[in-house]
């Protein structure tokens, strides 16, 4: 066999020069070497506990740190309750950290509290306190020990460690201000942006969901997005204007429900609450009257225009402008803003095509679509404007929603006034042949025919969305008044259904169906139910084992939900409950 030589790159004489090892030796990743005849201690199976548990944190790091799934946070202020769905996330040192069942603590129990921490805290210090879901270990069971020679006695030690996660809080280094909850929490937005010294008092074993307020020994609010993040691997200027984001839009519908649950009017300035605002986000409807062309929510020196939009293009923009430069409400920039109206395809095609202008091919001149865009100001302007009073008010009449959607233009947009181009008609097409379809204009001009698609507005052939169309004839909240929760802890399940996967049309035919298929005799479980069945992503493999059970019968329906939910970890009291409901009913 010919032997085969490896000739290095470079110099000729580091052939002859052994290879030198520079790999450094981490002392965390050594691992013990077996072999028979060999004596082990407990030092030897430890360092290989150690072993394994730095690899499964480096795959934590990997994946990065933050909250991957539920462990949503919240508060109720009259009881001092906090209450922690299921879910899992990964700590600052790659701790993966799983919560299989919803935990609650009581904030107000001191006995309780001083008891878990063996004495040491009976009372809270007026503070801001970070709420974290924290790694432990707890000693379990009892093993003998023998000695290990004749001075030594026989002992017991515990023998195994159960790792575990317990609700903890930790004091941050920023006081409570003197100020209202909702002020308080705009300023700590601010505050959060880049702020290392925090970032460092959060241990790293520990997962971060929120801050809350303490005064008197009394807890006073909580904010569940300052702290808490999605799962990411860095922290990168634009992830952290999409915390801005969250916080903003959490707060924002906070105000809302504070001025209308105090009889307090939607209409008020953004420096009446905020500082610093992202570069996307909601905006109160009532702030804005187009008819006039005024505006009362953004400082007077901004320049603020306002167009309709497609419902559907909302996201997008969104994503577009949440990367610009946050808004900052204590400078003296003067920025731009465009305010956005969402309108269903069919309501852009019928009102946006009425502020166009068409193009006078005669004179040469571009089609106008500058009426799409109303400038507004913040007070009445002193001379006429040619607003369209009569479409634009038919636009606001077709937006149901009480909040509307504000983006910072990008600086090039804004300094030249151009945002778009429109090309030129001032020359002859070239013959076609006549279409067949009808979501064409057809005209002639010298015996030449002239093919006008479809505008942007979708004159003459509006396409409707099939989801679009599901959801605007059904909606959770109308569907669930026939099945209402009674009890509180359904009607937070049905809130958290009908914010999040009850937006969705998908996901609105996969509840009707359970609504249809599921008796009414369970409806003190229906909504706990449907939470968790959309939470686990059984909701798919629910409708499948439903639509098999052809007898239909209520109890062969709660076996096979309560088979398929104990499989994945759902709550055993859920699933208690289901048990009790069909053994009444099969008694019955």
């Amino acid at each position: 066999m010919t032997e085969i030589l490896f000739q290095p790159l470079g110099n000729p004489l580091a052939a002859s020069r052994p290879m030198e090892k520079i790999a450094d030796i981490d002392s965390r990743l050594t691992r013990t070497h077996y072999f028979d005849g060999r004596l082990l201690t407990a030092e030897d199976l430890e360092r290989d506990q150690i072993y394994l548990d730095e690899r499964l944190r480096e795959a934590g790091k990997v994946l990065g740190e933050g909250v991957a799934s539920g462990l949503e946070l919240s508060f109720d202020r009259y009881s001092g309750v906090l209450t922690l769905e299921a879910g899992y996330g990964v700590t600052r040192h790659g701790r993966i950290l799983q919560l299989d069942e919803q935990l609650t603590v009581n904030v107000t129990d001191s006995a309780l509290i001083s008891q878990l921490n063996k004495g040491k805290y009976r009372r809270f210090n007026r503070g801001l306190y970070a709420v974290v879901l924290n790694y432990v270990e707890v000693a379990t069971d009892l093993a003998e020990v023998f000695p290990t020679d004749l001075a030594s006695k026989r002992g017991a030690e515990y023998a195994s460690v159960t790792e575990a996660v317990q609700l903890g809080l930790v004091p941050l280094p920023i006081p409570l201000a003197q100020q209202s909850e909702l002020h308080t929490r705009a300023s700590l937005i601010r505050a959060l942006q880049d702020n290392k010294l925090v970032a460092d008092m959060i241990p790293g074993d520990s997962l971060p969901l929120g801050i809350l307020a303490v005064r008197d020994d009394t807890p006073l609010w909580l904010d569940s997005e300052l702290l808490r993040h999605p799962n990411r691997r860095d922290d990168s200027a634009f992830s952290m204007k999409q915390d801005l984001y969250r916080q903003h839009e959490n707060l924002f519908y906070d105000v809302l429900e504070h001025r209308e649950s105090g009889g307090l009017p939607l209409e008020f300035s953004a420096t009446d609450y905020f500082s610093l605002m992202p570069a996307a986000g909601s905006m109160p409807k009532a702030c804005i009257d187009p008819v006039r062309a005024v505006q009362s929510y953004f400082p007077d020196n901004y320049q603020i225009h306002i167009a309709p939009v497609r419902m559907a293009e909302v996201d997008l923009l969104l994503q577009e402008s949440l990367p610009l430069p946050a808004v900052d409400l204590t400078s003296s920039e003067v920025v731009d803003i465009m305010i956005l109206v969402p309108l269903s395809n069919q309501n852009y095609g019928r009102y946006a095509s009425q502020l166009e202008r068409d193009p006078n091919i005669v004179e040469g001149k571009l089609r106008a679509f500058d009426p799409l865009r109303l400038t507004i100001y913040p007070r009445p302007a002193p001379h006429q404007l040619d607003t369209d009073e009569a479409v634009w008010r038919s636009i606001f009449d077709a937006t149901e929603e009480d909040t509307l959607l504000y983006v910072r233009r990008p600086l090039r947009a804004a300094e030249t006034q151009v945002s778009g181009i429109v090309l030129a008609n001032g020359f002859d097409f070239p013959p076609v042949k006549k279409p067949t379809s009808s979501n064409t204009t057809v005209s002639t001009s010298d015996n030449n025919i002239l093919t006008i698609a479809n505008s942007p507005t979708d004159r003459g052939g509006v396409i409707v969305d099939e989801d679009d169309v599901i959801k605007r004839f059904l909606s959770l909240r109308a569907i669930g008044e026939l099945r209402m929760p009674r009890t509180e802890v359904e009607k937070k399940a049905f809130t958290w259904v009908e914010e999040k996967p009850g937006q969705e049309a998908q996901a609105l035919q996969q509840i009707l169906f359970l609504l249809l298929r599921i008796s009414p005799w369970y409806d003190p479980v229906l909504w706990r139910t449907i939470k968790a069945l959309f939470q686990k992503n059984l909701i798919e493999k629910a409708q499948e084992i439903l639509s098999e059970n052809e007898t239909g019968h209520p109890v062969m329906t709660a076996k096979l939900l309560v088979k398929l939910m104990a499989s994945q970890g759902v709550s055993k009291t859920l699933l208690k409950q289901w048990e009790e409901l069909a053994m009444k009913l099969e008694k019955a």
